[in-house]
């Protein structure tokens, strides 16, 4: 590596430099992110050397560092690993220089740097890599065989790792085995044609009958492969009944009962199918099924299957099917505020008033869905159950310097570090100390770092910090442009991204109020917001919050005004609920009441969405001064 020298730059700011007021460093750090981004590095050096003891220097550091990795000293970059230590730049910075060392094949400086097993998947193999180019193989065999047993296909940067291994016969022919029975179970169908590239003959050739029963699972019926619980194949049958099962219940059925004949299962094999098949059965309303089911759901021990079955009884509205199941749940599940609510409306169905008030009662200090719905039914104030977090003056002396930190990061729009050191510092503190920081963030409008410290203290009744009201002038005003209430908008913000503006899902919905770009873009156009040109916009909170609220007014509409079922639609989509959506003229089917409606509700992640955004809503009506409402009667009695 070239020596440049930057340190010493950083180091020789005068007095006078440490003196500047923080509108003067803030300057100074904006310019010189500007000169960096522009490649003026030189520039950019000596502009920094001007900034003082300003909290961010290091930033515009690590951008330098990482930008000239290869002219950089060694020595200059593990220094600033050391000192920032805990800082997310430091993990940044040190991920970069290891790719950097792989890239070069500089090993003995790569485990110099990073001397055992990493977290990142693609490192790993690079120490590996490592470990073997420096005459360390042997040790590291343990780790390369513990990364090898996994049902993923690994980086290619391990291909030669193991191509290493299997020629100085460490990895065997039974690892490969092993592996492959893996990737059966996990339906990586990829991997195990991989796999089966590396076996010797006779097990390829056993390994290929059962990639292609992988393929085509109907042909277990007439297969050879299971004879006997011996042959080699046998850890196989298992997870091809299952699979067999997910595309055919009927054939999965019929080769379970078969190969059950010839060769009993064991206990847990017969529960492990029986589970699979009956998840199958009632999920997809297979009732030509349900006397087998209904027979077997009290001895495979699965609350799970139990809450499903009782949720398709109450999908039909059979009081007595609910009832007996719900007598069927272990007592710990029963006692839970939502089966005791159905334990009430059971016996509410039967002519049995007073016991199911009772009930009600004790549901009704809870606050949940089912708290919220029995506390309206008895005409019962709702249970807030509120803790207020106090401020405690000098609890936080200690932490400036960190609090500082976050505060300028804040201040450059720099939210990903912000968030992260957020977490870092609330991971060192008390349950007391992180309860204050939450008091704190939400006091400055740090609205999702007031979140995250509620969840991270567990302080799951100090609504004053759980549930901020972010940007209110923005929510109130778009609130008003479709006559919605405020209230209803942060309920759904506060249950998507919990505040977070640069928030994205695993399938890519962003921002405030998690957007698909699809949506986003169909709403821009149909409202004729100027100036929108995609995606990144999405994190703007302002652009999301209009397109957001554009959207849900759209759903609102398309339901007569129905917030029940415009907020299952902004979760699930539209064409998804229509078809839950059960009331039909003409087949007279008069659907269900709502409350059943939501129980019954397929995907549970929008079942819990449903019931949240609605008793959130609640609570920001209480936290704003609202009057308190649940659900309105046109929605309460309205078929579902």
């Amino acid at each position: 590596m070239k020596k440049l020298i930057f340190g010493c730059l950083l180091l020789s700011a005068s007095s006078l430099a440490s003196a500047l007021n923080l509108d003067v460093q803030r300057d100074i750090f904006t310019e010189t992110l500007d000169l960096q981004e522009q490649k003026e590095w030189q520039k950019a050096n000596q502009k920094l050397s001007e900034i003082g003891n300003y909290p961010l220097a290091y930033i515009a550091e690590y951008n330098y560092l990482s930008a000239n990795i290869s002219d950089v000293s060694d020595d200059q970059v593990l220094t600033f690993i050391q000192t920032h230590k805990g800082k997310s730049v430091s993990d940044d910075l040190q991920r970069s220089y290891l790719f950097y060392l792989a890239e070069q094949k500089n090993w003995k400086q790569f485990l110099t740097a990073y001397p055992k097993m990493p977290n990142h998947s693609v490192l790993q193999c690079h120490y590996l890599q490592a470990s073997i180019a420096t005459g360390k193989a042997e040790q590291a065999w343990p780790e390369a065989k513990t990364l090898w047993l996994n049902s993923t296909s690994l980086p290619n940067a391990c291909d030669q790792v193991y191509v290493f291994y299997q020629d100085h016969k460490d990895l065997t022919q039974a690892d490969i085995w092993q592996r492959f029975e893996l990737a059966y179970k996990k339906n990586k169908q990829g991997l195990m044609r991989f796999l089966i590239a590396k076996m010797d003959k006779k097990n390829a050739l056993l390994a290929t009958q059962l990639y292609s029963l992988h393929k085509k699972p109907q042909q277990l019926l007439t297969s050879e492969l299971f004879p006997t619980r011996d042959v080699k194949s046998f850890p196989f049958l298992v997870p091809s009944i299952k699979r067999l099962a997910r595309q055919n219940i009927n054939e999965g059925m019929k080769a379970y009962l078969y190969y059950e004949n010839i060769m009993p299962f064991t206990f847990y094999e017969n529960v492990e199918i029986k589970i699979q098949l009956a998840t199958i059965i009632v999920q997809s309303d297979k009732t030509e099924y349900f006397s087998w089911l209904d027979k077997e759901l009290p001895i495979l021990g699965s609350v799970s299957l139990l809450e499903q079955r009782i949720r398709y009884a109450i999908k039909r509205g059979d009081w007595d099917d609910i009832g007996y199941w719900l007598n069927q749940l272990p007592e710990e599940e029963s006692k839970t505020s939502s089966w005791l609510y159905w334990q009430a409306r059971v016996l509410e169905n039967s002519g049995e008033a007073k016991k199911a008030e009772k009930i009600y009662a004790e549901v009704a200090t809870k606050r949940s869905f089912y708290g919220f719905m029995a506390a309206q039914k008895l005409h019962l104030n709702f249970p807030l159950n509120s803790e207020i977090i106090k401020e405690e003056q000098g609890s936080l002396r200690n932490l400036s310097n960190e609090l500082a930190l976050i505060e300028e990061l804040r201040f450059h729009q720099l939210n990903k570090h912000a968030k992260i050191q957020w977490r870092r510092l609330l991971n060192k503190q008390s349950s007391y100390l992180q309860q204050q920081l939450g008091l704190y963030a939400f006091d400055r409008g740090w609205a999702h770092l007031s979140v995250v410290a509620s969840i991270s203290s567990k302080s799951w009744d100090a609504l004053n910090i759980r549930f901020p009201s972010a940007k209110p002038e923005l929510f109130i005003n778009e609130a008003e442009k479709y006559k919605l209430e405020e209230t209803y908008l942060y309920a759904i913000t506060r249950r998507e991204s919990s505040f977070d503006e640069q928030a994205k899902s695993p399938v890519g919905a962003s921002g405030y109020m998690q957007l698909m770009p699809r949506t986003a873009s169909e709403t821009a156009r149909k409202i004729g917001l100027e100036g929108y040109n995609g995606d990144s916009q999405l994190n703007e909170g302002v652009v999301n919050v209009q397109l957001g609220t554009a959207y849900f007014n759209d759903l609102m509409e398309r339901y007569d005004g129905n917030r029940v079922l415009a907020t299952a639609a902004y979760n699930a989509g539209p064409n998804r609920v229509d078809k839950w959506f059960r009331p039909n003229k003409e087949t007279n089917d008069k659907g269900i009441e709502m409350d059943s409606w939501v129980e019954s509700i397929p995907y549970s992640e929008t079942r819990a969405y449903v019931k949240n955004v609605l008793v959130y809503n609640v609570i920001y009506q209480h936290i704003l001064d609202k009057p308190l409402m649940f659900v309105k009667q046109d929605e309460l009695l309205q078929s579902y």
